[in-house]
């Protein structure tokens, strides 16, 4: 009988009698001959007279068992024998770890390039760093890993792209530079160029990860947030990009293409809050008068002359927070008190100038009402799979998902999914991560148990440098960004960047 006879006769047993052992803990697995079953030894008769240990197994059959093995558990196993250090660095096992992982979230999560791009050693740093980040979120009084970069006068607004490797910056003048965060230097480059010479206007940029190419892509806005003095002078247009990620590991970076653009910034109103989805662009503006309205633009059939668009007038008794463009053309529009979801109507020519306010609102298809005054909403994250989008919600001290299935026709429902003991205040919240300050102006961090019908929580507070925590108390840092994947936090302070991971698996491991 050859080596490959003997692995096929046993085929049919290894689901069964091996691959069940696959979630012993390390030293179970080393002291395992006694469950080796017997059809796995005779497939060997050149092993049948020997008494055979579990590093004894072909190496076909190590890996089939390795692809369960807790992934701790998986590195603790190299220090063993050559044998087990060569099989937990193949590829079948790391592929293995990677889907396991994806199974397990409830919300979308996937690499930058199709897998097959990636080696074993790529595959195992993807894998380890997540699984790090989530094991050391629940560790008390964790000290992070801090870096920090430095900024110039010129500098506004961040934006993480999801996955957390990329950090845009908006200048004054409009431009956007982009810092690859696994990067040990944290290097930058010019993204897209300067759009005027005002240094006093305020941008921002709001992107859309295109879910429909294999290699990361997205669609990005830079648009005007605010300003400053008038008279206003320089390009005010909404500009459109397409963002490409090129090469591959430590050299890769992110390529932009300039798409569309067209003017549709009054100087007299503030954008609050910015959606984009596809062909759709949403605002949602707010008027010297203290008024507001949310436009959706058909971004790609808008020019300087007409504007092909849709607009929505809620309530304006509401206290306007933030708005998200919704699959099946809904918006969902969150208040300081309330929820509401619109069906996006049809678009139509419009002159490219601000709206009139109507006395009544526009009809919404789904309303979250609170009559007595108990929420107090805040939109922080939201994540897409194949039935529906959940929106994470903060209400006090008190963390919401609001699932909004896809089909239409299904009623939206609010889940309570947690509930943050005090004092503290909730900065931003995942679904499994949720930062935020205590009275002390300490930054702690909070584990969310997606599987508990509780909703149970470990809460922690992070140790940070002193630099940062003495801006902290100074009330000199803005609100922090979190990237729930693999929990880094990033904080802007006066000019300095903080960047704070929590994984302690290293930054800067992946192979080019």
């Amino acid at each position: 009988m050859t080596y490959t006879d003997g692995l096929n006769a046993v085929e049919t047993d290894l689901p069964s009698s091996l691959l069940r052992y696959g979630n012993w803990r390390f030293d179970q697995l080393l002291n395992a001959d006694h469950w080796i079953p017997a059809s796995l030894i005779n497939a060997w008769p050149w092993k049948a007279k020997t008494r055979l240990r579990f590093s004894a197994l072909p190496s076909e059959v190590l890996a089939e068992i390795l692809k369960h093995v807790h992934w701790r558990d998986l590195l603790m196993m190299r220090q063993v024998c050559k044998q087990l250090n060569d099989v937990s660095r193949t590829r079948a096992v790391w592929t293995s770890q990677y889907q396991s992982y994806l199974a397990e979230k409830e919300f979308r999560l996937a690499a930058e390039e199709p897998m097959d791009h990636y080696s074993a050693a790529e595959l195992e740093s993807w894998v380890s760093q997540r699984r790090s980040a989530d094991q050391e979120w629940g560790i008390t009084k964790h000290l992070v890993r801090e870096r920090t970069t430095s900024l110039n006068d010129d500098w506004y607004a961040l934006t993480l792209v999801p996955g957390g490797r990329w950090l845009l910056a908006t200048l004054r003048d409009g431009s956007v530079l982009c810092y690859d965060l696994e990067d040990p230097e944290m290097r930058s480059i010019v993204l897209t160029p300067p759009r005027d010479e005002n240094n006093e206007l305020i941008y921002s940029v709001t992107v859309d990860i295109d879910r429909s190419s294999p290699t990361l892509r997205f669609f990005m806005v830079t648009y005007l947030m605010d300003y400053l003095p008038q008279p206003l002078t320089g390009s005010l247009d909404l500009m459109i990009w397409c963002v490409n990620l090129r090469g591959h590991g430590s050299s890769a970076r992110l390529e932009a293409h300039f798409l569309h653009s067209f003017p549709a910034t009054e100087p007299s109103n503030t954008v609050i809050s910015i959606s984009l989805r596809g062909d759709l662009l949403a605002r949602l503006m707010y008027t010297p008068g203290f008024r507001f309205y949310i436009e959706v633009f058909d971004w790609r059939l808008s020019t300087e002359s007409v504007h092909r668009r849709t607009v929505i007038f809620p309530r304006q008794t509401e206290v306007p927070n933030s708005i998200r463009l919704l699959p099946g053309r809904r918006l969902a529009f969150v208040s300081l008190h309330n929820l509401f979801v619109y069906d996006i109507g049809i678009m139509v020519d419009d002159r490219p100038i601000a709206p009139v306010i109507p006395s009544s609102p526009s009809e919404h298809h789904w309303a979250l009402s609170d009559s007595n005054g108990s929420y107090h909403f805040q939109l922080c994250q939201s994540n897409l799979d194949t039935e529906a989008v959940t929106l994470v919600l903060i209400s006090k001290q008190m963390i919401y998902q609001l699932v909004i299935p896809h089909n239409v026709d299904h009623i939206p429902h609010l889940v309570h999914h947690a509930e943050v003991p005090r004092p503290c205040y909730m900065y931003t919240a995942g679904r499994e991560k949720v930062l935020g300050e205590n009275f002390k102006s300490i930054l702690f961090k909070v584990g969310v148990a997606n599987d508990s019908e509780s909703g149970a929580i470990t809460r922690c507070e992070l140790v940070v440098s002193s630099t940062l925590q003495r801006l902290l108390c100074a009330r000199c840092a803005f609100q922090p960004i979190l990237t729930e994947d693999i929990g880094r936090i990033i904080i802007k302070a006066d000019t300095t960047i903080f960047v704070l991971d929590t994984s302690r698996y290293r930054v800067g491991q992946i192979s080019s």
